[in-house]
């Protein structure tokens, strides 16, 4: 007797006979026939009661399982902030006393307005400095200017020539590096040019915003004292902001980055970063979202709520499909199959499945939500499946025409 594999096939009285000879072999029935497509297993009420067959209720994706839920439970909370790339901060070049605020926080503010004056004795300095060095320079210029004419006429040796045009290259520097401070005071070229020819002073120092933005903080007043390189304001400019979620760690074992966020109220945004740790504060993962749309629709510090949003209801059917117990996955070789409930019985539905949760998965495939699929008494119908039963109800016929 050859040892290759064949299919079974037994005569019984009942469907229950599967359990039996399932039970005393111990192992996988051979299968007959295993395409990759739907099949009809036919039993009757009656049988599925003997069997103990119970079925459970197939749930989209999208909807909400007691005591499980679906994607509308990863509903997230957290705070609109604005991504590093895009804030800026105002600081005092020099120190000085606050003379007048003339910005407040949360406010449009455009490139140059002017955000508080100091009196700044140092900023006095600094102007000082640079008419000295300017003039300086100047006289240094046309000294070497003059010695360049005198060596031409070989009035004077060609090092006294090397030396002046040295100093007056060392004394232009100097003024540079005067006319930098200016600049880090917040004045252009034209003022400098201004200062030079008037020789007007002033101690007043008006610290302006570096680009244009929203004015997020102003921590100074009148009156204050500040120290140079002080941060007065922090600035944030026009561009997607970012949404800083808490996740329970279900909800981020579910979540990937690309995934789209329905923002309540206000848009989408996507996940683009997950955080790798939980914290011990509240054993929550961070989740950080982009706004997809530059509207003025989120605000700083904002605390939202975001949902999963599907970019259309049919991507959303083929991407999230439909929740079933764990227990109504059914196997065969490498292929994964559910029984779903119809007028003749039941039909082995090939699906594709991806862990939902402890004891939930998402299969996608022909099953829709609403349809009942078997989560006990599975062994019968894979009996049933296997072909076991089959021949008897295919020879009753004949053996009644025989009697």
């Amino acid at each position: 007797m050859k040892s290759t594999l064949f299919c079974l096939s037994f005569r019984r009285s009942s469907i229950s006979a599967a359990i039996l000879l399932s039970t005393v072999l111990g192992v996988q029935l051979p299968l007959c026939a295993a395409p990759l497509a739907a099949q009809q297993i036919s039993i009757s009420a009656a049988e599925r009661s003997r069997s103990g067959i119970q079925t459970a209720v197939a749930v989209a994706a999208s909807s909400e399982v007691p005591g499980h839920g679906g994607a509308n439970d990863l509903a997230l909370a957290g705070t609109v902030v604005a991504p590093p790339a895009l804030l800026a901060v105002a600081s005092t070049p020099y120190a000085g006393v606050v003379q007048q605020v003339h910005a407040s926080s949360l406010q449009a503010v455009r490139q140059g307005t002017a955000l508080l004056t100091m009196h700044s004795q140092a900023w006095l300095e600094v102007q000082r400095d640079y008419i000295q060095a300017a003039t300086q320079a100047a006289l240094a210029e046309a000294r070497a200017k003059r010695d360049a004419a005198l060596h031409a006429e070989g009035i004077i040796a060609e090092v006294r020539l090397e030396e002046s045009r040295s100093a007056a290259m060392l004394a232009r520097l100097n003024a540079d590096e005067r006319a930098q401070a200016l600049r880090a005071g917040g004045w252009d070229s034209k003022a400098i040019q201004n200062l030079l020819r008037s020789r007007a002073l002033t101690p007043e120092l008006v610290l302006r915003a570096p680009r244009a933005g929203t004015l997020l903080e102003l921590s100074a007043d009148a009156g204050a004292r500040l120290d140079a390189g002080m941060p007065v304001a922090r600035i944030s400019r026009s561009g997607p902001l970012w949404i800083e979620l808490q996740a329970s760690r279900a909800q981020a074992e579910r979540l990937r980055v690309g995934e789209v966020l329905q923002v309540q109220g206000c848009g989408s945004a996507r996940v683009i970063a997950l955080g790798s740790a939980v914290s011990t504060a509240n054993q929550s993962v961070a989740v950080r979202a982009e706004q997809l749309a530059t509207d003025d629709c989120l605000k700083l510090n904002a605390y939202v709520e975001a949902r999963m949003a599907p970019a259309s209801k049919v991507a959303a059917a083929q991407a999230q499909g439909v929740l079933v117990p764990a227990s109504a996955l059914v196997r065969r070789g490498a292929e994964s199959y559910v029984f779903v409930q119809n007028a003749a019985g039941f039909m082995a539905t090939p699906v594709q499945a991806v862990q939902a949760g402890a004891d939930l998965v998402r299969v996608t495939g022909k099953v829709a939500a609403g349809d009942a699929v078997a989560v006990k008494g599975l062994v019968v119908l894979k009996g049933s499946w296997a072909g076991l039963g089959k021949e008897e109800a295919a020879s009753a016929p004949a053996s009644a025409g025989g009697k």
